[in-house]
Order: structure tokens, then sequence, then C-alpha cells
């Protein structure tokens, strides 16, 4: 049984988070339009072939400083998505059990 102080629980996740979530997504959202921005800048500061440029600028530190915040801001998102996500089956699951009392199946 979800108790109705658990369910406002969930509800008060749920607002609270609004924005969070948003700016979270908004977040992996600019870092991966940046990861062109990055690359092409590590490729004009090499010389060589188009091959060896892109080589080296894959093995650049700032395309792995990117590589590592992209990775962190992903999982910090997909926490956060998947905590709402929960909190939300918690609400459904609440408002399928108080339609089956009302019906009379419990």
């Amino acid at each position: 049984m979800i108790s109705d102080d658990r369910l406002q629980k969930a509800l008060t996740y749920l607002a609270e988070t609004d924005e969070e979530a948003a700016k979270a997504k908004a977040y992996v959202a600019r870092l991966d339009a940046s990861k062109k921005t990055v690359l092409a800048i590590e490729l004009l500061k090499h010389q060589g072939t188009v091959a060896e440029r892109d080589a080296k600028a894959h093995a650049s530190e700032a395309y792995l400083e990117w590589c590592n915040h992209y990775e962190n801001a992903v999982a910090d998102y997909e926490l956060l998505r998947n905590k709402r996500a929960t909190e939300a089956a918690v609400i459904e699951v609440w408002r399928s059990m108080n339609a089956n009392r009302r019906s009379g199946n419990i």
C-alpha cells in the first residue's frame, strides 16, 4: 500500500525538480552541440594529414575533458530522470489502488 504521505512525497519531488530536470537536459544538449566545436578547435592546432590531425584532436586534453563533462552530465540527467520516473510510478500505483478501492475491487 502506498500511503498518502508517500504520495505527497512523490508529488513534492516532481514539483520541486521540474526546473532542475530541464536544466540538466539543456546542459546535456549544449555539451552535445559543443562536441564539434571542441574537435574543430583542436584540429586547427595540429599539423599533418587530416587523419593525423583528427587523431590528435580526439586524443587532446580539451576533448578528453569534454568527454568527461559529457559523461557526467548524461549520468546526472539520467539519474534525475529515473528518480522522477520512480515518483511518477508511485503516483500511478496510488491512483490505481484508489480506483480499485472505489470500485470495490480491494
